[in-house]
């Protein structure tokens, strides 16, 4: 039965992809709590690159969302050995997604409207005694014909898809993928996303987690790209 979603936003600027679903790790579990920035183009806030390795940049600024709030926003810049198409499919393909995020125990496909509007739902593993997490994403994709250039906008939404018994929902998601084909084997994949939903701890013991399961993920996802 095809559901129906009173539309709120989208999985913004970029799928945002983190993705960018972005997690706490343990030895026994994750803890997934994306606390990642609004995805604008604000002129008062400036990407600060934290670190550099071979074929990706990962970035950092916070943003204000609000008057009292400002919210972190996480960048990556990917240089990967690899097919635009096969770029394309590694960052909507569900099934694929959970080969690079860490921490997901179901990911589905809930319909399309066309190819390029579609609606995915993610749950995501926590330790106890934390309730897992899910996630219903409305998500957009362009594709621009005079060159080799695809967007997809990403938002969370939380209309009509009744949440799972003893699970939280994701309501402040916003990301974004940008993949620009360099050549017919070089694809540069920019992921931009941020979360308005209240840390779960202090920023000093939260925020390096969660840069270190970021970082995996996008080290997973490029490492996939150049074997596939």
């Amino acid at each position: 039965m095809r559901l129906k979603f009173n539309l709120m936003g989208i999985f913004k600027g970029h799928f945002i992809l983190i993705l960018v679903v972005a997690m706490f790790n343990s030895k026994h579990g994750s803890i997934n709590n994306i606390e990642i920035s609004e995805v604008s183009n604000n002129p008062s806030s400036r990407w600060e690159l934290t670190d550099e390795e071979e074929g990706i940049k990962f970035y950092v600024r916070w943003v204000p969302i609000s008057d009292e709030q400002k919210v972190r926003e996480r960048k990556v810049e990917i240089l990967a050995h690899t097919s635009l198409d096969n770029a394309l499919k590694m960052v909507t393909d569900m099934e694929k997604v959970r080969l690079w995020m860490s921490g997901i125990k179901k990911a589905s496909l809930l319909h399309r409207d066309s190819k390029d509007q579609w609606y995915s739902y993610a749950l995501y593993g926590l330790p106890w005694p934390f309730n897992d997490r899910e996630m219903i994403t409305l998500c957009n994709m362009k594709q621009e014909a005079a060159q080799p250039r695809i967007s997809i906008n990403m938002e969370s939404i939380d209309q009509s898809y009744p949440p799972a018994k003893g699970v939280e929902r994701l309501t402040n998601y916003k990301a974004s993928w940008e993949l620009i084909e360099v050549n017919k084997t070089l694809v540069k994949m920019t992921f931009i996303a941020r979360s308005g939903d209240p840390p779960a701890f202090p920023r000093v013991i939260q925020d390096p987690v969660i840069k270190k399961v970021f970082m995996g993920n996008m080290r997973a996802l490029k490492s996939l790209l150049e074997k596939s």
